[in-house]
């Protein structure tokens, strides 16, 4: 099972200023990733909007053995995230204005991460699943 989330960015350029970390015309993202009791089931990317899994990937985490095809398989057993832990990935300049999507693959196809996408330190996306397939917003 793979579920894309798109993410798009509308904030006012001012935004940009108080986080001296991007340079104006990007805004910070970091993402937070919350297990369940199969944490090494999951793995994600985070690329340019519009694109397929490995194709341009700005970020991938959890277990690379399950990748962008392993959605279902059944065929890891370790690796990645540990069990019930919230980890965070980031931070990264992404360009205001722009679309993103957070592509997640689960090995047993059942979900299993929760998503919270922090823009500038505030959770704009929460409780984004991977259980199902969706869309959202810009980042």
């Amino acid at each position: 099972m793979k579920s894309i989330y798109t993410l798009i960015f509308l904030f006012a350029l001012t935004t940009t200023s108080i986080f001296a970390q991007c340079p104006v015309g990007q805004a910070q993202v970091t993402i937070d990733i919350t297990t369940d009791d199969w944490g090494y089931e999951g793995y994600f990317q985070l690329v340019p909007g519009g694109n397929n899994c490995g194709v341009g990937t700005i970020f991938e985490g959890g277990n690379t053995l399950v990748g962008c095809n392993g959605g279902g398989a059944q065929n890891v057993s370790s690796g990645g995230y540990g069990n019930h832990v919230t980890v965070t990935e980031g931070p990264w300049c992404l360009d205001l204005g722009s679309t993103y999507d957070l592509i997640f693959t689960d090995d047993y196809g059942d979900g299993g991460f929760i998503f919270t996408v922090n823009i500038d330190g505030f959770p704009i996306y929460t409780g984004l699943t991977g259980t199902i397939y969706a869309a959202i917003g810009n980042i």
